[in-house]
């Protein structure tokens, strides 16, 4: 493989060159938690870019922002061993050309393709963030073993890996055979002046304006992209159960959109219950819309860790989420929220029933949530623990020559 004497190459007087790669551009999870940190890098330190598949939302934002982007058309989710060669071909291509000085990868396949471009074009550091290990969740033997050689070549030529929960750190070091020393685990972060409680009348205008609720409603919400990882359907499942059981007052909605929302909404239409479990699709202000929900749900069948809990928490909502690494890592039950048997759309049903039928216990869970927020998931320490990586890395680079 080709080497590179970038890291030590004059850094102190120059900007350094970091760029993130992802998959699709949606404004999902792991985009947004790219979206973060580049936005909030120092950047008389760092210079910051982006390469994904496409334009979309995400590349919206970039431009907005201000963060240069380049498009790969051959990066695609699936293998496709044209595609995935053409992929890494053009990825190692643009690394060279750019002479970045840090590449840092996101999601699964698009992660170890742009490892391994790293590792081909020369660049000083090739580092990776875990947004939830896909092998656990496998669905038969074939795909687990699949993915976890994957990963495991994936690591070997990672310099480090960003874990955002402590059973993922846990298997990186245990199946994957990984160093301690290139194990990061950093939590993702909230934006807590953003993400805020609003006050009562702000709160009946957001209500009424963007939700189409009086004050008597209980608003119920997920955001989230609508495919099988998230399981909107158990959502659906347990909103027309709370419905059909006599819970008028209780209104649904899903912040998000993706493949499974034609098959959702005809079954919404289907049941008689569109007008009182919406789907709005992506929206721009998720911040106004979670002020205006009562209660948060994720029913999701595998996480990293949740921004969405986390955002949903620091706006001081109870959250109901399933049952699974890095849900019930954020959650205290009894105190900030429940969580629930996965896909189990009755006992989902059941905890929100609770949780309607007392404003009292909905206001002490979600006072609680935004405070362990504030106190442990704040964006600035993760930024903050984020930079420090960057620069130690390029120093151990620059040390060893």
């Amino acid at each position: 493989m080709a080497t590179d004497n970038r890291a030590g190459a004059g850094l102190s007087s120059r900007r350094i060159r970091i760029v993130h790669l992802q998959l699709l551009p949606l404004m999902s999870g792991v985009q947004r938690v790219s979206l973060d940190e580049l936005t909030r890098l120092d950047r008389n330190r760092f210079e910051p870019f982006v390469i994904c598949k496409e334009t979309g939302p995400f590349t919206e934002a970039l431009v907005r922002a201000g963060i240069p982007f380049f498009l790969v058309p051959e990066l695609v989710r699936e293998i496709s061993p044209r595609q995935d060669w053409l992929a890494l071909h053009k990825l190692t291509r643009l690394f060279r050309e750019q002479r970045f000085d840090i590449v840092h990868t996101h999601s699964s396949k698009t992660g170890i393709l742009g490892r391994l471009a790293g590792r081909l074009a020369g660049v000083p550091v090739v580092m990776h963030t875990v947004h939830g290990y896909a092998f656990p969740a496998a669905r038969n033997a074939f795909q687990f073993w699949l993915y976890l050689l994957l990963e495991w070549l994936g690591a070997r030529i990672t310099d480090a890996l960003i874990l955002l929960k402590r059973e993922d750190a846990e298997l990186a070091a245990k199946r994957l055979q990984v160093a301690a020393d290139r194990l990061h685990l950093v939590p993702n972060g909230v934006d807590v002046l953003h993400y805020v409680p609003r006050g009562e009348a702000e709160r009946n205008l957001i209500r009424q304006g963007h939700l189409g609720v009086t004050a008597d409603c209980v608003a119920i919400g997920m955001v989230g992209r609508l495919w099988h990882q998230k399981n909107p359907d158990c959502f659906v499942r347990a909103a027309i159960r709370l419905l059909r059981s006599g819970h008028d007052q209780a209104r649904f909605f899903l912040i998000g959109d993706g493949e499974l929302r034609p098959s959702l909404e005809a079954r919404l239409q289907e049941v008689g219950c569109a007008d009182r479990i919406r789907i709005l699709g992506w929206q721009d202000d998720v911040a106004g819309l979670l002020a205006g929900l009562d209660i948060f749900v994720l029913p999701s069948r595998w996480e990293g860790l949740s921004l969405a809990i986390l955002e949903a928490m620091s706006s001081g909502l109870p959250v109901v989420v399933s049952d699974i690494p890095g849900n019930r890592d954020l959650v205290n039950v009894g105190v900030d929220g429940y969580v629930f048997r996965p896909d189990d759309d009755a006992d989902l049903a059941a905890k929100l029933a609770s949780l309607i039928a007392d404003a009292d216990l909905r206001r002490r869970f979600g006072t609680n949530g935004r405070r362990k927020v504030t106190d442990r998931f704040t964006l600035a320490d993760r930024i903050d623990k984020i930079e420090r990586i960057y620069l130690q890395l390029l120093e151990r680079k620059a040390a060893l020559g």
